[in-house]
Order: structure tokens, then sequence, then C-alpha cells
């Protein structure tokens, strides 16, 4: 069984969730190279006249034997990260949310 991790970026203006999206469909080759597999990523714009910020959400994966953690930190020191976020500004992601998922008995996903 796989473990699932949900992570949510929230970002100061629809401009940067734009960006941050281009950043993402980079992240997707870089993050296989580093055993993790990503299953989507989707966006939520803030809504107009909301005070609600733009949010990108992605629902990814580990092998049960790995340590998320060790995974995620390889990646995060790697040449694919770091050349994926040339030219982006890290301030514009003003939060991270990372939720560790277990699926139930029934799901498609396991």
């Amino acid at each position: 069984m796989s473990q699932y991790q949900l992570r949510v970026y929230t970002l100061c203006s629809p401009e940067a969730l734009a960006a941050y999206e281009n950043i993402w469909s980079k992240h997707i080759l870089g993050l296989a190279k580093h055993r993790i597999t990503t299953h989507g990523v989707w966006t939520e714009p803030a809504a107009h006249g909301s005070k609600a910020a733009p949010q990108l959400y992605a629902l990814v994966s580990y092998k049960d034997t790995d340590d998320v953690q060790e995974r995620l930190l390889a990646y995060l020191s790697s040449a694919e990260f770091h050349a994926d976020m040339e030219g982006f500004d890290m301030s514009q992601i003003v939060g991270v949310v990372e939720s560790v998922l277990t699926p139930t008995p029934d799901s498609p996903l396991r």
C-alpha cells in the first residue's frame, strides 16, 4: 500500500497561482525520479471580490517502505527542483499544508 500526501499551497495572487501551476507541471517528472508519484494537481482560484487566497492542491504518493520526509528532502535539494523553481519568488507561496492520507479499504488508490 502506498503512502498518500495532500499538499496545499496558498499563493499570494492569481498571477502567482498561474506561475506555480506551470512550475508544478515541471515538478511531476523530477518528483518521479525521487520515487514520488503525482496523482493529480488542482487549482482553486480566489473568487472575485473574495479575501480568500488562491490555492494549488497536489496529491502525491510514496512507496509504503519510504520515509516521506527523506524522499521529500531529497527532491527539494535536487538539481531538478532548483531548475524548476528558477525565477520564481518563493515569497509568493504564503502557506503550505501537508496532510498524510490513509486510504480506506475500498479506496481505488491503495
